[in-house]
């Protein structure tokens, strides 16, 4: 009954396209127009204190500092946002009341109640209808979720609707397909609006290295791409595998599986994060420390909640209301002293240092 339903969908697609949604829904911009933007020269960089020994990509002179992406990152200045390139050039002028990180060439802003999307110029290359309520801010394999009237679809970076907002709930695509909820199940549709795993599911969740995790019954497991039970059900909660080894939740303690679902790391931890190079957090006594794909303590617990992942052989680490970053030896490589902080990328990480947003120059060993 399911499957003729979403087949039914299938055939109605050009129809519905006809009828003009992509049209209310988007409003590509042909003649790429020019954001207007703002020619007041940016305010001279704030006053502040190194601390330490600190080496910075761009001194702490923004409100606020989000990651990079695609060579660009949003920053806040007097309550507007605007980005700057990795040299801290204000590229695209602060004037949006919300940004959002640039995904496959386009970014998500919002000035009032009007939300558009634009390029890396700052032009905008699509307008977004007051109609749609969600819109994802990022794109995968080039295609998005919207939802309409709390119903679900998917459309392109060019406006064009893939699939009509019908459905109950939408995930993100990853692999070639992507979970989507119909009727109260979950199953997968490909590129092409086709589904390729019947919805049957109480819960499914995105392709990762070729496993997804569904859940049945109360319990979580994982699926091929074609479907079939890779692991069977039997977890409380899970995370996605990474560098080959899933966290699973077994009677409220966590440890980590292979792709076989063999328990490699047995249950023992309150929580338990993804592995990064080779170690990851977990919580032990009220306190956060990280192992190693042996399950032996490599670093010992000492660090309070919100630590991160490694990422260019540091992780992000908090001592009481201080963050900073730890090495894979277990030794600080940059001492707590921020009040916030993110993993590093490509050599820089935002950090907020007083009351300024910065990016840290990553230390050479």
């Amino acid at each position: 009954m399911v499957r003729m339903s979403f087949s039914f969908l299938s055939r109605q697609l050009p129809g519905l396209l006809g009828l003009g949604l992509a049209a209310s829904l988007f409003a590509p911009v042909i003649a790429t127009a020019q954001i207007p933007q703002t020619q007041a020269p940016l305010p001279a960089a704030a006053p502040f204190t190194p601390i330490g020994e600190l080496d910075w990509a761009i001194e702490p002179n923004f409100d606020h500092a989000s990651p990079f992406s695609e060579g660009l990152a949003p920053v806040r200045i007097n309550n507007r946002w605007g980005y700057i390139n990795r040299k801290g050039e204000m590229v695209i002028h602060p004037q949006f009341d919300e940004t959002w990180g640039f995904s496959e060439g386009i970014a998500l802003i919002k000035i009032g109640r009007k939300r558009s999307y634009i390029n890396t110029d700052g032009k905008v290359v699509m307008r977004i209808s007051s109609k749609v309520g969600f819109i994802s801010p990022a794109f995968s394999e080039g295609v998005a979720t919207l939802e309409v009237g709390d119903r679900w679809g998917y459309f392109e970076k060019n406006g064009k609707i893939l699939f009509p907002p019908q459905l109950d709930k939408a995930r993100d695509f990853s692999e070639g397909m992507a979970a989507i909820q119909k009727d109260g199940k979950w199953g997968y549709i490909n590129r092409k609006g086709k589904v390729v795993i019947k919805p049957q599911f109480d819960g499914a969740w995105e392709f990762v290295d070729g496993l997804a995790a569904i859940l049945v019954d109360g319990k979580l497991g994982y699926i091929t791409p074609n479907g079939s039970i890779a692991i069977s059900p039997q977890f409380e909660d899970s995370n996605d595998f990474k560098e080959g080894l899933a966290a699973v939740s077994i009677n409220d303690k966590w440890g980590y599986i292979n792709r076989s679902g063999e328990v490699v790391i047995q249950p023992q931890f309150v929580r338990a994060k993804d592995f990064s190079e080779g170690y990851a957090a977990v919580f032990v006594d009220g306190k956060y420390g990280y192992i190693d794909k042996a399950g032996k303590l490599a670093i010992p617990t000492a660090y309070d909640d919100f630590v991160g992942g490694f990422s260019q052989g540091l992780a992000m680490i908090r001592v009481g209301r201080k963050a900073g970053y730890v090495n894979s030896m277990g030794k600080l490589a940059i001492e707590p002293q921020f009040s916030l902080a993110a993993d590093f990328s490509d050599g820089i990480a935002p950090v907020k240092a007083g009351a300024k947003w910065g990016y840290l120059q990553h230390p050479q060993p």
